[in-house]
């Protein structure tokens, strides 16, 4: 470092402070760089209060996202502490008094009420929704031509770029979200 970078007319860093108690829960683990300070900065100035309107109904849609993710991870904890403790009692041959449980029906009826809500709600989630394939023509038609076509493949290559370029249209689609 020469004789003129090193001088006392270098401006400080500009120090910004955050209350703890401003800090929202979701950004309390965040770790953040002085140059996303810098930039956040720089467009807190240079924005104005047209993006903090937006970016305030942003964050409450984001806010009401991840509240209504964490009421449904809490439900399947539940369930799954109903089932876990509903197993150690057949495993451990621990039966509760018919007084308690109404008797050993009502407890086999419980787990299998348990058992199913949950199998319903996992399925819900994860499997009810099948897109159509959209590119079911291109299939049958390869099908069609390696079928009158046997030994002879490459005269179907044409068909399968048509077939690609379909699944890579269906591909972004669905990365997108539509």
């Amino acid at each position: 470092m020469g004789a003129a970078q090193s001088g006392a007319d270098q401006a400080a860093p500009e120090v910004v402070r955050i209350e703890r108690s401003e800090i929202p829960e979701e950004y309390k683990n965040v770790g953040v760089s002085s140059d996303v300070v810098k930039r956040v900065n720089a467009t807190k100035t240079s924005s104005g209060n047209t993006s903090s309107a937006s970016n305030d109904a942003e964050n409450e849609r984001l806010k009401r996202e991840l509240q209504k993710e964490r009421d449904e991870k809490a439900r399947l904890r539940e369930d799954m502490a109903k089932l876990s403790q509903l197993q150690q009692r057949k495993d451990h041959g621990t039966v509760l008094p018919p007084s308690a449980t109404g008797g050993i029906g009502s407890d086999l009826e419980e787990r299998k009420k348990v058992f199913d809500e949950t199998v319903e709600r996992v399925q819900k989630r994860f499997f009810d929704y099948h897109r159509e394939n959209v590119c079911q023509d291109n299939e049958n038609e390869i099908v069609k031509c390696l079928q009158s076509n046997q030994g002879r493949v490459l005269k179907c290559a044409p068909l399968t770029e048509a077939y690609e370029k379909c699944v890579g249209q269906f591909r972004q689609q669905v990365l997108k979200g539509n």
